[in-house]
């Protein structure tokens, strides 16, 4: 454990806003003094790092230019297979880690945790390869204990039911959701009309709060 974290891990962190970058690097630095740490702000720039080397450990935010959806993570993955990818967003950890951690990431943090759960987190990524908070593990285990029928109704939804439906109450219409996604038009329309069909409301009004109400409980 020591080795590995006295060694001199490359650590890429993507995130679009610079005070982030500053604030995560205060504290990779207070534990890991000999990190080289270095920045990307979008998809692109991301991919394009990591094409240039290898890279221990990538803390990438999921709103960034390019991202806000989980194909970024296979993109990233057919890059470097083994990189060790911790999320750090300011989306909502019980809508989103699990989803994330199965589409291959190794660990889920929201924004709003303390310095001390992120340096956890890291310390995890990188020894284990794998972390998990204790919400995230609650949630684990009422899934497996309620034989997967989860009283939320945001489970019920797909992983891009729930990428068009972040990006409608973001005030995003059918034609730049459309371009976001690479999608059709068509299709849109589709993911919208099942994502109403399914949490049984009428409008976006509606669909907000759901979103506010689960993130409550």
């Amino acid at each position: 454990m020591s080795n590995l974290l006295s060694a001199e891990l490359k650590i890429l962190i993507t995130d679009d806003h610079r005070v982030i970058q500053q604030g995560l690097t205060f504290v990779i630095r207070e534990f890991l003094n000999k990190a080289i740490v270095s920045y990307a702000n979008s998809v692109n720039a991301t991919i394009l790092s990591l094409k240039q080397g290898k890279v221990d450990l990538l803390i990438l935010d999921i709103n960034i230019p390019g991202g806000n959806n989980f194909k970024m993570i296979e993109q990233i993955r057919e890059i470097q297979p083994d990189l060790k990818i911790l999320l750090f967003s300011a989306h909502e950890e019980s809508t989103y880690a699990l989803r994330y951690l199965k589409a291959g990431v190794n660990g889920y943090l929201e924004k709003s945790v303390s310095e001390e759960e992120i340096r956890e987190a890291i310390r995890r990524v990188l020894i284990k390869g794998k972390y998990l908070s204790t919400n995230i593990q609650d949630q684990l285990f009422d899934t497996y204990y309620e034989g997967g029928n989860s009283k939320k109704k945001l489970h019920q939804l797909t992983n891009r039911e729930i990428e068009v439906a972040r990006f409608i109450i973001d005030g995003e219409g059918t034609s730049s959701i459309s371009e976001k996604l690479d999608l059709q038009a068509s299709t849109v329309s589709t993911h919208k009309k099942n994502i109403f069909e399914k949490l049984q409301i009428s409008n976006v009004s509606e669909l907000i709060d759901v979103f506010r109400m689960e993130h409550q409980m």
